[in-house]
């Protein structure tokens, strides 16, 4: 029986019917990846197109987790890194593909014992448009990419701290991640970032030598699908009263409602009400339980690390959503 290579890095892909993208974002991997001891574990949650059968066709490092039920993205990237046996563990979306070294920009920024998760750029499929380069927390809870659509080349190539990463492109050490419990699996989708971001100790950089080129709309449907309004407004709720102080949540919860009001307003679909009104049922079904989550003194630090609501305003009119 031969002996297991060693393994520096793990790569976890979370997929879900990704016929369509699964192989161009294994083969990225298998053309970009620049470290050598590495592996890469596709969880399959519960795919219906046999996606997840012969992975290592596209990459010979890669090789498949199956479960038969959609376990979501948070519980697949956990079963991920518990399975993984590098001391490295890289989250990287199935509907990304990433560019030329992109885990060793990574790897050099958690060599500061300082730094608790390292993430990249996220671009848009041309190469030169950002579609985020770190995340900002809004005072609902609600993440937003920084700098998005903004010309790649004026992000510059140093790295720089952030609130939050992506986990679409995000690296982490592998022992801190579980310690912490990983990803909050009742979140299940949208809103886990933020959530992880806010319990590391350590700082969050992106490095913009760094890169995936992401392609929206394969996890979840396009813009303001069900589950893109579902999951958001539910999270947002249960990431409030999670991680801010009362104050906090009073603003967070009032926000959150406005910022839901004027989404309907604009979409003007049943299915679109019913799809937040549910998100808004289960959400504040879920806060009482987790007010005991944090400590006052975590609470308020969370919420210092909060963006100003004329922030997120300010990016909203910007991108032409308001």
């Amino acid at each position: 029986m031969s002996t297991p290579q060693p393994v520096e890095l793990s790569i976890v892909i979370v997929n879900h019917n990704g016929a369509e993208c699964l192989p161009a974002a294994l083969s990225a991997l298998s053309r970009n990846t620049s470290s050598t001891k590495v592996e890469c574990i596709v969880v399959d949650s519960g795919s219906t197109d046999e996606s997840w059968k012969r992975v290592e066709r596209y990459w010979n490092k890669a090789r498949a987790i199956r479960y038969e039920g959609n376990v979501g993205f948070c519980s697949g990237c956990n079963r991920g890194a518990e399975t993984a046996r590098g001391e490295l563990v890289a989250f990287v979306n199935f509907d990304s593909q990433v560019e030329s070294d992109w885990d060793a920009a990574l790897a050099r920024s958690l060599k500061d014992p300082e730094v608790s998760i390292a993430g990249g750029l996220l671009v848009r499929e041309d190469g030169v448009t950002v579609e985020a380069a770190g995340l900002a927390i809004a005072p609902n809870t609600a993440t937003f990419g920084l700098s998005e659509n903004a010309s790649r080349e004026s992000i510059g190539s140093e790295a720089f701290e952030v609130v939050a990463a992506s986990g679409a492109l995000m690296m982490v050490r592998r022992e801190e991640f579980l310690r912490l419990g990983g990803f909050f699996e009742p979140i299940w989708m949208y809103g886990e970032e933020a959530d992880l971001c806010l319990r590391v100790a350590g700082r969050v950089v992106i490095d913009p030598r760094s890169a995936t080129r992401h392609e929206v709309g394969h996890a979840a449907g396009p813009p303001r699908s069900p589950l893109r309004l579902y999951w958001p407004s539910r999270n947002r709720l249960i990431n409030s009263a999670r991680h801010l102080t009362t104050w906090r949540i009073i603003v967070a919860v009032v926000s959150s409602a406005a910022f839901d009001l004027l989404t309907l307003a604009q979409v003007r679909s049943w299915e679109a009400a019913r799809s937040i009104a549910r998100g808004w049922r289960d959400g504040l079904l879920a806060m009482p339980a987790e007010r005991g989550a944090r400590t006052r003194a975590e609470r308020k630090l969370a919420s210092s690390k909060l963006a100003s609501l004329r922030e997120a305003a300010a990016q909203q009119r910007r991108l032409g959503r308001l």
